[in-house]
């Protein structure tokens, strides 16, 4: 059971109210304060302030209003206890020895500096915070007013943890380090400089659970995550703060090299290498169908525009389409972006097809996010907005096949279909005189798949016969070159695209 103030005093301590920084219930005036565990003091409907002297807690101390504190707050050093759970703001301007203890920001509507459960870390020292803990109003905004460490948890849950211009650090260098609630519930945003950066000792994905600024009107807002991997286990530090509209931020998308086609509008995230000298694996997450289909990363140098990253890793997590650099070092510039490479897209060689016979396109494109697909013109295409249509000409027909990805990117190309006239063709003369012109016999349909080619002489007797496509007969029998005249030839043929054999027959003369 616990004990209500169990605590030993040395010194003086004040219960009447302090007039600087702000009105107080508790004010400590130089003694000691040792609260052990299991006990638990509250100050209710105020707040605490830690003028002169030190307060050991080691029990649960819980403010209603604001802690100051000018000289000395520390947890118990012997044991995994200290609870300091304020409804006001978190204000330091002295010592704080955190040990294993906790500081739970619990606003609600009944704390005076933090109404409504937003709330402020505070004060001209940083607060070297071991466990950190968002509570209070569901979706209250926690702010940071100066830096601050948690080398234990950094607990979200369903808050806004808003850096402003300044940095949280976690030192604690497990990757579940930091934790949240599902989706967008919890998130740390930021601003200019300010960022979420996370110490690493290991080659396994640690997360930023990055969004944009509530702060921020007018525009929409992002929760965007990002996996940091390092590639290797010694210590480094990389921080991470994500912001909208990078072309506004003086980053502008239109600017990119020439293997890019589109860099994204709506968001981008500013990274930082602080510590270390590794590489790390860089894995953005966004929504395919808010943000678009990104396919590329890519990182504004100081070129000016924005650089392709090199081929990525796709994949998906935390409700998120994903993109991947599985290794990367240069943080000298800090923007970095999803983005498009140029797509192309290869129509095909030309084909010829037999009228009334149909044909399909099949083109080949680079990319598999298709927003749009249009060939021109649609004439003869049983659907004109599709990858792979089938194509029924009745003459000789150019397509170009139009391809759009969701980010807007396009790329053309073009394909001729020749019809070939339903006829078997052959001539009706030639001259074996070896000029190099007409020298040889044979049907001249190019849609030729089966032949079976037979020649006559005009007593019946068959003097040539080929079931070889494009040979033909030299006008000659056993070696001997045979008289002018008239001769009989006979085909069973079968054309592309048509399945059944036909017949046809005729004459040829053999003329000089």
């Amino acid at each position: 059971m616990k004990r209500l103030i169990s605590f030993l005093l040395t010194g003086i301590v004040t219960l009447s109210l302090w007039a600087q920084p702000t009105t107080s219930l508790f004010n400590n005036m130089g003694a000691s304060v040792y609260m052990m565990p299991g006990s638990y003091m509250i100050v209710n409907n105020d707040s605490l302030f830690n003028h002169f002297g030190k307060i050991q807690n080691g029990g649960d101390l819980r403010v209603a209003g604001d802690i100051f504190n000018t000289d000395t707050l520390m947890g118990s050093p012997a044991t995994a206890t200290g609870l300091y759970d304020i409804g006001g703001n978190w204000i330091n301007s002295g010592k704080v020895f955190s040990y294993q203890d906790s500081v739970m920001l619990n606003g609600d509507a009944r704390g005076s500096s933090g109404a409504g459960g937003n709330q402020f870390i505070r004060g001209t020292s940083v607060t070297p915070f071991h466990h950190l803990i968002l509570a209070g109003t569901s979706g209250s905004v926690k702010t940071q007013d100066i830096n601050a460490t948690v080398d234990g948890i950094l607990a979200l849950r369903d808050h806004e943890l808003a850096t402003q211009q300044y940095e949280m650090l976690v030192l604690n260098t497990s990757p579940s380090a930091i934790t949240k609630g599902s989706g967008a519930n919890g998130y740390v945003s930021s601003l200019g400089l300010g960022r979420l950066s996370r110490q690493t000792n290991s080659t396994v994905p640690y997360f930023y659970p990055t969004g944009t600024p509530s702060s921020i009107t007018g525009l929409p807002f992002y929760y965007r995550p990002v996996d940091m991997s390092p590639v290797s286990s010694t210590q480094n530090i990389y921080g991470i703060r994500l912001v909208q509209n990078p072309t506004a931020d003086s980053y502008d998308v239109a600017k990119f090299d020439d293997t890019l086609c589109s860099v994204n509008p709506h968001f981008y995230h500013r990274m930082y290498h602080t510590e270390g000298t590794d590489a790390v694996g860089i894995k953005m997450y966004f929504d395919k169908t808010a943000d678009g289909g990104w396919t590329e990363m890519a990182h504004w140098r100081n070129n000016n525009i924005w650089n392709y990253m090199g081929r990525p890793n796709y994949g998906s997590g935390y409700g998120f389409s994903s993109v991947q650099i599985p290794s990367w070092s240069d943080f000298s510039t800090h923007p970095f972006a999803l983005a498009s490479k140029k797509i192309s897209v290869n129509a095909g060689p030309d084909q010829s097809v037999t009228l009334g016979q149909s044909v399909a396109l099949n083109p080949t494109i680079s990319i598999i996010d298709i927003a749009n697909v249009q060939w021109s013109p649609p004439l003869y295409l049983d659907y004109d907005n599709i990858t792979n249509p089938h194509s029924t000409p009745t003459e000789n027909t150019l397509y170009t096949i139009t391809v759009i990805n969701s980010v807007g990117c396009v790329a053309h190309d073009s394909i001729r279909i020749f019809v070939i006239p339903d006829v078997f063709l052959i001539p009706t003369a030639f001259s074996p005189n070896n000029d190099g012109v007409n020298d040889l016999f044979r049907p001249l349909s190019k849609n030729l798949e089966k032949l079976r080619f037979q020649v006559y002489n005009r007593w019946g007797d068959k003097i040539y016969e080929t079931d070889v496509i494009g040979d033909g007969w030299d006008g000659t029998y056993k070696g001997v070159k045979q008289d002018l005249g008239v001769y009989i030839w006979k085909a069973e043929y079968v054309l592309s695209g048509i399945e059944k054999t036909q017949t046809a027959s005729g004459n040829v003369t053999l003329i000089k």
